[in-house]
């Protein structure tokens, strides 16, 4: 039998058409195109919507190099946006302390007054004038040839060689009838105004005219808390800036003067420091001080003549007691001071009692060989004996 012919096994692969192989690389190419692509897109929109990387950002910033503004960009997922940094603000100077006033340092007042510095609770008198942001102007030394107290000095004849008498009535301007009683007086007498009184131009140039010279009667702090001095008195609880500026007020109030005395002030005459600031501007103004001696222990006297201050004290008070007798009792005193001493200066106030008893003095001081003169005239002959005195070997 011829042999049979082994026939070959038939495959279980699916048979692949002609040209099958070709379109399936060709779709497998498309797919990825379109994946290529459309990542192209999303690349492209990313770079355009100008985000900028944090890390190359924060490099330029270190840099110093300058900011260019921007959009900023679309919130990605995962990216959160770089925040555009603030401008920064202008730091704000602390307030500058107020400049401090230059002046002199003030130790304890003797007495129960605490060292001087601006009060903190000052509260000035109730009726004390109003200050003003700008001082006063001092009062004029004409050309600058001759200090205040001569140029306003009343000239007094002292050829005779008599003993010579100052009288110095205080408290003028308030009580205006007995003012005019003082101004009246047939005598150069040396009449000191209260700078708060009213119409003291009209009063003290009535007072020049009649041939007195005038004073400012300063009021100062007193002992005790029951002497009132009146409103603007120099008060060293107040501090120095406000003394000063009393000071100028009071001596702005009138013009004509020679210079001032206390009014009270036995507290503040005490004072070395107080004084200190008083000499300045009375130095400055070209003025004279009278030290009413209030005090036992002034030192005012001492105090402004160490800054060249011309300066004298009273010798006797007419009138510490309000009566006709004790009136006439201290001027026989004064009378035995000028006969002794060649001077003598009484300090009076404008009361009936002393008006009268002065108005009978006057004639008879004159009948018995005293001259009586305005006050420059004994501080004249006084500082011409401490000249001489001083000249002695």
């Amino acid at each position: 039998m011829a042999a049979q012919r082994k026939k070959p096994a038939r495959s279980t692969k699916k048979a692949i058409p002609p040209g099958g192989g070709l379109l399936r690389r060709a779709g497998v190419a498309s797919v990825a195109a379109c994946v290529l692509f459309g990542g192209g897109i999303a690349v492209g929109a990313w770079i355009a919507g100008g985000t900028s990387l944090p890390e190359l950002s924060a490099s330029r910033d270190l840099l110093g190099s300058p900011q260019i503004a921007t959009q900023p960009a679309p919130l990605t997922a995962g990216r959160p946006p770089v925040p555009t940094p603030k401008p920064a603000q202008p730091r704000a100077e602390a307030p500058k302390a107020a400049a401090v006033p230059a002046g002199i340092p003030l130790p304890k007042m003797t007495g129960a007054v605490e060292a001087l510095k601006p009060a903190e609770t000052a509260v000035k008198p109730a009726s004390a004038p109003a200050q003003v942001a700008a001082l006063p102007p001092k009062p004029s030394v004409d050309d600058g040839s001759l200090p205040a107290w001569r140029r306003y000095a009343v000239p007094a004849d002292l050829s005779g060689g008599a003993p010579i008498i100052a009288i110095v009535l205080d408290d003028l301007g308030i009580d205006t009838r007995r003012s005019n009683r003082a101004i009246a007086l047939p005598a150069p007498v040396t009449l000191a105004f209260l700078p708060y009184a009213e119409g003291l131009e009209e009063q003290t140039a009535a007072a020049r005219a009649a041939g007195h010279e005038l004073l400012v009667h300063i009021p100062m702090q007193p002992h005790g808390e029951d002497a009132d001095p009146g409103p603007n008195a120099l008060d060293m609880r107040l501090g120095a800036i406000e003394v000063l500026s009393r000071l100028d007020w009071d001596l702005a109030r009138f013009s004509g003067y020679v210079g001032i005395n206390n009014h009270m002030g036995s507290l503040f005459t005490e004072s070395e420091a107080g004084m200190r600031l008083v000499a300045e501007g009375l130095r400055d103004r070209g003025l004279m001080f009278l030290d009413s001696l209030t005090s036992p222990k002034s030192v005012a006297a001492a105090t402004v003549a160490s800054y060249g201050v011309p300066t004298t004290a009273r010798d006797v008070f007419l009138d510490n007691t309000d009566s006709p007798e004790e009136v006439a009792m201290r001027l026989e005193q004064t009378e035995k001071i000028a006969r002794k001493a060649g001077t003598a200066i009484a300090i009076g106030h404008p009361r009936d009692n002393t008006l009268d008893v002065l108005e009978a003095w006057i004639p008879k001081a004159k009948a018995a060989g005293f001259t009586l003169v305005p006050l420059t005239a004994v501080l004249n002959v006084r500082r011409g004996m401490a000249t001489q005195q001083a000249s002695r070997p």
